[in-house]
């Protein structure tokens, strides 16, 4: 629309970068027709469906074979049954694909509940699946959606009031959390379900009222 007001359009770089992201490094450590279980949370989530549109393309360049894409609906219990179930049935899947990191954990405790290798996986940046992927030596990675984003429309405005140009649009990056990096976002801190990049470590009253 057209206006005199100072504005801008802030926005990650998308569920593209997060879905490719993902998926090529699983892609990468699985020999071509490889099984593939992709687990997503919910149909019809416009992010989700990027995430997903992006890993499809780098499964199917890399010859991956998609044996299974199952919707978890964020349950741990119903991710566990989904990934025990492919484990019966195929006895090997070499890689895991996830749309979202929330019930990362429960789809690797479902291998090692069955005792078998946890395969090439992907999570977010939610503490309880870094510290398993840390204690437990994981090929994983972590593409991310960082939550710091709620916070960057407040310093755009803080910054227009102060009569300072921002960039418009004002694309936010999505830093990737790999093996290399993992330890500098491992909080000991910090709850279970507390997010990494949650853009919070250097405000007031940090630690304290994120736990």
């Amino acid at each position: 629309m057209d206006t005199d007001c100072p504005v801008t359009f802030i926005n990650p770089i998308g569920g593209y970068g997060f879905g490719h992201v993902g998926a090529e490094f699983v892609s990468q450590r699985m020999t071509p027709g490889g099984k593939l279980l992709a687990l997503r949370i919910l149909p019809g989530v416009d992010v989700l469906e990027t995430r997903w549109s992006a890993a499809k393309v780098v499964f199917d360049r890399a010859q991956v074979d998609v044996v299974g894409v199952e919707f978890t609906d964020g349950d741990p219990a119903k991710t566990k049954k989904i990934v025990d179930d492919y484990i019966q049935r195929y006895g090997t899947i070499d890689g895991v694909w996830m749309d979202a990191g929330a019930v990362a954990v429960a789809a690797v405790e479902a291998f090692q509940d069955a005792g078998k290798p946890v395969p090439p996986i992907n999570g977010e940046d939610q503490l309880d699946f870094l510290r398993m992927w840390k204690d437990n030596g994981l090929t994983a990675i972590a593409p991310t959606y960082p939550t710091y984003q709620w916070r960057t429309p407040i310093i755009a405005a803080l910054r227009i009031l102060d009569g300072q140009q921002v960039s418009n649009p004002w694309k936010l990056p999505q830093p990737t959390i790999t093996e290399e990096n993992l330890d500098s976002y491992l909080d000991p801190d910090m709850p279970p379900l507390h997010y990494a990049m949650c853009g919070c470590t250097g405000l007031p009253g940090y630690p304290q009222r994120w736990k």
